[in-house]
Parts: C-alpha cells; sequence; structure tokens
C-alpha cells in the first residue's frame, strides 16, 4: 500500500524545486563577478600617486572661479604655464 500523498509533501516538492531553480546560472553570476574585479594599485603605487599630485598642484593657482570639467564635474580655473605662456585652465578643485 502507497502512503498518501499529502499536502507536506508537495509543498516540500515545490520549495526544493525553487530552491535549485536557476542554480547555475546564479553561480555563473557570481564567478563572473569575481573573476571581473578589478584590481587596486598597490599602496606604493598610490602614495606615489598623491605624492605627484601634491607636487604638481603647486605647479599651478587655483581661481575661485568655477568651471566645467570635461567629466561634467565642476572644477575650478587655475592659471598655468603652458610653453612659456600663462593661461587659464580648468582643474579639479
Amino acid at each position: 500500500m502507497r502512503p498518501p500523498i499529502t499536502l507536506v509533501t508537495i509543498l516540500a516538492a515545490t520549495v526544493d524545486e525553487d530552491r535549485h531553480r536557476d542554480e547555475a546560472r546564479r553561480h555563473l553570476h557570481e564567478r563572473t563577478l569575481l573573476e571581473t574585479r578589478a584590481e587596486r594599485p598597490s599602496l606604493a603605487a598610490r602614495l606615489g600617486a598623491a605624492t605627484v599630485r601634491v607636487v604638481q598642484r603647486d605647479r599651478h593657482s587655483l581661481t575661485n572661479y568655477p568651471c566645467r570639467l570635461p567629466d561634467g564635474k565642476i572644477g575650478r580655473v587655475a592659471v598655468i604655464q603652458l610653453d612659456g605662456a600663462w593661461t587659464l585652465a580648468c582643474r579639479v578643485a
């Protein structure tokens, strides 16, 4: 004699199906995210870049005038020497 099929048995089977639905796609997505994670420069490289930025900041003086940077952000007008002539340029504030 077969045991009766109860609502709990049907629900348990449905829950198991839902749990494993698209499991392969989810694992593939997680692996892809881990593989494409951007590598961060080393601490020495970041410190060197920060030092260069501080040193280069002295080569121009920022004014109080706002300007639009190429990426759309707001910067400030700086007076820099370019090819022996003083020029106005938009810099990151």
